[in-house]
């Protein structure tokens, strides 16, 4: 025979999930129309395929995720306790005897699985998606540069100051014959290289891109001096072009986000503490760490939230809920900008939010248990009440 706990603690996890995925759901697909918009000329540019595009998604995902994952649990808890107090489901549990301690064990059981999700997508999916993603674009760079260098005319596709001729080109094997190469991307030792053959190749795993020639001559000419070097083969390493970019780094470069948690810790043991690039890491490292702790704050925070309904009136919880989570996330933006200067203990400093917060549920929770008043909740009710009053909303009425 179940026990009542157990069927209780199970009717309200059930309960939270269906607004939970809905609201995943939904901030998901609103989060990823605002990404596509920053992405959209490099998928015109890059001329992306249906699957690439597939795979682009998957691996934007989950930097999503690490937003809507912690907004989806809150409002989950709020619109599951909405619903119960609408329908005087509270009112029957209260009755009962059943507190508001008694209904945590299953919200902090949301709140922890939700978090680990969390803490999961931030360390795990997010650095192994930003190589992944870059890595793609990478691919796709070469596969547009390649395209783009035909036989018989001078390109300058690779690299800017580096110009390219190719008298013959294999369509099936990629390979050139007849390569002339002007390289003047130091104007003080400008090089032209002929060679016989040649091919371009791509390093994935480093993302490098290289010119392979073969059988040819390097002819360098400095001021008075000329020098000619003949060579069985010669790589010729170039960056990759077009230059663009995401979120203000190249589409092709792997920074900090791409870095696992232990990368992050072998690159702090081997540079100074105190340089912009070490300062950069350890507080990517302590967000990362620091995010989980406030999506299970944050949906521990949701219940009294949700107990904060007036009878007669529309819920509260919802719109306050949002008003709090950009609070959350607008003090996680001010701690880590505090933390680039590099005069505070980065690590405190980021879970200065989470301190704020907890500290924050505690307090509402002890009022919600205690069904006492605040003026402070009062007056944002309040406001918001009065506030809705001057919204362009549209009523419908009854036809007569």
């Amino acid at each position: 025979m179940i026990s009542l706990p157990l069927l209780l603690y199970t009717y309200l996890i059930t309960e939270t999930l269906a607004p939970f995925f809905a609201s995943l759901l939904i901030f998901t697909g609103i989060l990823f129309l605002g990404r596509l918009v920053q992405i959209f000329d490099l998928i015109v540019n890059f001329g992306i395929s249906f699957p690439d595009f597939i795979r682009l998604c998957a691996y934007i995902a989950p930097n999503l995720f690490l937003f809507a994952i912690p907004m989806a649990s809150m409002l989950g808890v709020i619109l599951c306790f909405t619903r119960m107090s609408s329908a005087n489901e509270l009112i029957a549990l209260k009755a009962g005897g059943t507190g508001l301690y008694r209904l945590l064990p299953p919200i902090i059981f949301i709140a922890l699985c939700t978090a680990l999700l969390t803490g999961y997508t931030a360390t795990t999916l997010i650095p192994k998606s930003t190589v992944a993603m870059k890595k793609l674009f990478f691919q796709l760079a070469k596969e547009k540069i390649d395209k783009g260098l035909q036989a018989k005319q001078f390109s300058e596709e690779l690299s800017k100051g580096v110009v390219l001729y190719i008298d013959q080109k294999e369509q099936e094997s990629r390979k050139w014959k007849g390569v002339y190469v002007s390289d003047a991307r130091d104007p003080e030792n400008p090089l032209t290289i002929m060679a016989s053959s040649g091919k371009l190749d791509a390093d994935i795993d480093k993302m490098q891109l290289t010119v392979q020639l073969d059988n040819g001559s390097i002819h360098l000419a400095k001021r008075t001096m000329t020098q000619t070097i003949f060579f069985d083969s010669y790589i010729l390493n170039v960056p990759v072009r077009p230059p663009e970019y995401i979120d203000g780094e190249r589409a092709t470069y792997i920074g900090k986000r791409g870095m696992t948690q232990q990368e992050i810790r072998d690159y702090l043991d081997s540079h100074p503490p105190s340089s912009s690039g070490s300062i950069a890491r350890l507080i990517e490292y302590h967000s990362r760490i620091a995010l989980p702790g406030g999506c299970f704050i944050l949906t521990i925070l949701a219940l009294p939230l949700a107990l904060r309904n007036r009878p007669g009136q529309p819920a509260i919880g919802v719109p306050i809920g949002l008003l709090l989570f950009i609070c959350y996330y607008v003090l996680m933006t001010i701690a880590r900008n505090m933390s680039e200067g590099g005069t505070l203990p980065i690590g405190l400093v980021q879970w200065v939010p989470n301190f704020v917060f907890a500290l924050l549920t505690l307090y509402l929770l002890r009022i919600a248990n205690r069904e006492s008043g605040n003026k402070f909740l009062e007056f944002i009710m309040d406001s918001i009440f009065k506030l809705k009053k001057y919204l362009p909303l549209k009523r419908g009425g009854n036809k007569s």
